[in-house]
C-alpha cells in the first residue's frame, strides 16, 4: 500500500489541478459574459469604436485571473505578472512531486509531515514565479521611464494633448510601459477624468516614479501649467534616482557574490562526498535521525537565504 502512496498522490494532485483549470475557465467565461453585460448597459454611443475597444481591453485584462489571485495572495501589487493558469498549474504539480518524492520517497518521513510541507512548496513554486515576472516588470519600468517622459514631453510641445501623448506612448512603447500608458489611456476613453485615472493606475502600479507623474500632470493639466517644462523636470529627478538606485545595487554586489557562494558551498561538499564515499552520507537517508538532520540543514540554508535576500531588497528598495 505504502508503494503505491506516491501514485495516489500525483494522481489527485493533477484531479484538483484539473478542477482548478475547469473552474478558473468558467468563472473567466461568466466574468466576461457579465462585463459584456454592463457594458452594453452604459455604453451612450454603441458606435463609438474607440470606447468600445477601451472596454474589451480593460476586460480582457481582469480575464484569467482566478487561479493567478490564488497564488498571489498577500502580494500587493500584481501588473506585471503574465502566467496564465495552465503554467502555474503544471509548475505547481511539479513542485508538489518533486517535493513529495524529496521529503517522502528519499527522506522518509511521514506522510503527516509529508503532505502539509508538499503543499506549501506546491503554493511557493508558482507563486515565485509571479513574484520574479513582478519585479522584472518593475525593473524594466523604472529603466525606461525617463525616457518615457522625455517622448511625452516632445509630443507635448509638438502641440499633442496630454491624453493623446499617452495613447501613442501605449501604442509605440516596449512592454511593460506600453500595458501602463495604454490602460491609462482607456481609463480615459471610457469617460474616467484624467486625474482620477491617474490615481487609479498609481495605485495600481505602486511605484514612487509613476505616482510622482501622476500628481505632476494632474496639478499641471488642472491649473492649466506648462506640462511639459514640469515633466523635463521630473525626468532628471527620476534619472537621478535611477543612478542611484543603480550605485545601491553595485555597492551589494559583494553580498550578492557571498550569498550565492555560502550557498552552493553545501551542495558542492556533498556533491563531492558523494563521488569519493557514497557510504560515508548513506545515514543521512537510511537512518531517521540523518532525515531529521537534513531537513534541518534545508530549513536553515533556506532561512539564511531569505535573510540575505530581505537585506539586500531594503538597500536596493526603489
Amino acid at each position: 500500500m505504502s508503494s503505491l502512496m506516491p501514485v495516489f498522490f500525483i494522481l489527485g494532485l493533477l484531479a484538483i489541478s484539473s478542477g482548478t483549470l475547469a473552474l478558473a475557465l468558467t468563472r473567466t467565461r461568466a466574468t466576461r459574459r457579465e462585463l459584456d453585460r454592463r457594458t452594453s448597459l452604459v455604453m451612450v454611443n454603441p458606435d463609438d469604436e474607440a470606447a468600445a475597444a477601451s472596454i474589451k481591453r480593460i476586460a480582457a485584462a481582469t480575464n484569467n485571473l482566478f487561479v493567478q489571485n490564488i497564488f498571489a495572495v498577500g502580494l500587493r501589487y500584481r501588473w506585471g505578472m503574465t502566467s496564465g493558469a495552465t503554467v502555474l498549474l503544471m509548475i505547481a504539480v511539479v513542485s508538489a512531486v518533486a517535493a513529495w518524492l524529496l521529503i517522502h520517497s528519499f527522506l522518509h518521513f511521514s506522510a503527516l509531515i509529508a503532505f502539509p510541507v508538499t503543499a506549501v512548496i506546491a503554493m511557493l513554486g508558482p507563486r515565485q514565479l509571479l513574484k520574479r515576472q513582478q519585479a522584472r516588470a518593475e525593473r524594466l519600468f523604472l529603466d525606461l521611464f525617463p525616457a518615457t517622459i522625455d517622448m511625452i514631453v516632445r509630443m507635448v510641445r509638438a502641440g499633442l494633448t496630454i491624453v493623446a501623448a499617452m495613447r501613442l506612448v501605449g501604442n509605440e512603447a516596449p512592454p511593460p510601459i506600453n500595458k501602463v500608458f495604454t490602460a491609462l489611456a482607456d481609463r480615459v476613453e471610457i469617460g474616467v477624468p484624467l486625474n482620477e485615472a491617474l490615481r487609479l493606475e498609481g495605485e495600481r502600479i505602486g511605484l514612487s516614479d509613476f505616482r510622482f507623474f501622476a500628481v505632476a500632470v494632474s496639478l499641471q493639466y488642472a491649473t492649466g501649467g506648462n506640462v511639459a517644462a514640469t515633466l523635463e523636470i521630473l525626468s532628471d529627478i527620476v534619472r537621478k534616482r535611477r543612478g542611484a538606485r543603480l550605485k545601491a545595487t553595485s555597492t551589494t554586489a559583494e553580498v550578492r557574490v557571498s550569498a550565492m557562494l555560502l550557498g552552493s558551498l553545501p551542495f558542492v561538499v556533498i556533491g563531492g562526498l558523494l563521488l569519493v564515499s557514497p557510504a560515508y552520507l548513506a545515514p543521512l537517508v537510511t537512518d531517521p535521525r540523518g532525515n531529521i538532520i537534513v531537513g534541518m540543514a534545508i530549513i536553515l540554508l533556506l532561512s539564511g537565504f531569505g535573510v540575505m535576500r530581505v537585506m539586500m531588497r531594503r538597500a536596493t528598495r526603489y
